[in-house]
């Protein structure tokens, strides 16, 4: 792996480093298991993705705060902050926990106490999950000199 390439993907504050360099460690008793755990991630947020999706629709907070919760673990466990961070986010608003003191813009008429209310709260996390998943993947792709 190129130097350039390492100093990229520390620089994008899209992970943490010290959590990524241990799991690109262990490709010298494993020749492409980091890689391979990452392909296995995104395989996983797709299918959470979609699920969140449905899950918006119906306005299930319980669920959404579950698979919050589930895709966080996954994401911090790989060093990827940008992700894990706004899944944490899904997982505090589906409890109805606005752990960030986010708001709605002031011209929002949504009533605070509503499932619609926490339900906005949840679709920004989630378009900023996915922001921060497409822009992960293209930095590990370019890290991987490879497709996920």
């Amino acid at each position: 792996m190129s130097e350039e390439k390492k100093q990229q993907l520390q620089d994008s504050d899209l992970v943490v480093w010290p959590v990524f360099s241990e799991l690109i460690a262990m490709d010298e008793d494993e020749e492409g298991f980091s890689k391979n755990l990452f392909q296995t991630f995104k395989d996983q947020v797709e299918d959470t993705f979609e699920e969140i999706d449905e899950n918006l629709a119906s306005k299930n907070l319980d669920k959404l705060s579950s698979l919050g919760h589930y895709l966080k673990g996954s994401a911090a466990a790989l060093g990827l902050v940008k992700i894990s961070s706004q899944c944490e986010r899904i997982q505090n608003y589906g409890h109805k926990i606005n752990c960030d003191n986010f708001e709605l813009s002031p011209t929002s008429t949504v009533d605070t106490d509503s499932d619609d209310y926490w339900v906005l709260l949840i679709s920004d996390a989630f378009e900023k999950a996915k922001d921060g998943f497409e822009k992960s993947e293209k930095a590990l792709n370019e890290y991987f000199d490879d497709e996920l």
